[in-house]
């Protein structure tokens, strides 16, 4: 909760030592005045909130309940300050070993980013925990991804649907698949059906639903079951990138995006 502009102004006022008699007297003011202040009854004057924060160094920020992100903390306003202090050449100089820095750090971490992270394709299609999504021919999306080791052998993603293989998988969940034909006695996978695509779990050569309330039921041939691939994993929130990671990796990865778009027929 923010803080009201009577209690930044009380708190300040504490801070300093200072009373409200005498904070009044400096204002030039009745102590009722800065009561009311204090209690939210009243605002000030534009020129005696200047005059506030001169008296008491509260931040404009904070008096009006701003965010401080933008503002200098007390560490960056001192070396502000002592910058303030260098000569002409001295502040040339300071800002050629900044931006040398700044320079050295960005390639850092453009580098840290194009290494760390691949590009799969999230299928159009999802899987369906359930009786079957329909095939979407769309090509699919690209997704930048956390190498995680056992993540690198993924050939795709695909969104889940529906609710039958809960508690393991819920609807959205993203999964890493291998795409193959084999699997073995008790891998989950994804298939082909006459009702379209499933993820389901394999026991002895028949499909399962992990929902006991919402079980898959027996299939025929006439069913045209086939196994499209092995699911490897779940996509954590720790194989995606955050917010600031995905502009950059826009601009480091361009030409492997070209080449997934090249590659999976977009216009």
């Amino acid at each position: 909760m923010i803080p009201s502009f009577g209690t930044v102004l009380r708190k300040y006022r504490n801070k300093s030592g200072m009373s409200q008699p005498e904070l009044a007297g400096l204002m030039g003011l009745s102590r009722n005045t800065i009561t009311n202040w204090e209690n939210d009854k009243s605002r000030p004057e534009i020129d005696s909130i200047r005059k506030l924060c001169s008296l008491l160094g509260i931040p404009l920020y904070e008096l009006f309940g701003l965010s401080d992100e933008s503002m200098p903390s007390p560490h960056e306003h001192a070396l502000l300050q002592q910058y303030r202090q260098l000569s002409p050449v001295g502040q040339k100089v300071a800002d050629r070993v900044i931006h040398s820095i700044l320079e050295e750090e960005h390639d850092a971490r453009d580098s840290y980013l194009r290494d760390s992270f691949l590009i799969l394709p999230l299928e159009s299609t999802p899987a369906a925990a359930g009786s079957g999504c329909d095939f979407v021919d769309l090509p699919p999306e690209y997704r930048f991804i956390k190498k995680n080791g056992y993540n690198e052998t993924a050939d795709a993603l695909v969104r889940v649907s529906g609710a039958s293989m809960e508690p393991h998988y819920h609807k959205d969940d993203l999964v890493y698949i291998r795409y193959t034909n084999a699997a073995d006695d008790g891998d989950d996978v994804v298939c082909s059906t006459a009702d379209g695509a499933v993820i389901k779990r394999l026991s002895n050569h028949k499909l399962f639903s992990l929902n006991k309330e919402l079980p898959f039921g027996e299939k025929s041939e006439d069913d045209h079951v086939i196994i499209l691939g092995r699911v490897l994993g779940i996509v954590s929130p720790d194989d995606l990138p955050d917010d600031t990671e995905i502009p950059i990796l826009h601009e480091v990865k361009s030409e492997e995006i070209k080449e997934f778009k090249r590659s999976h027929g977009y216009d």
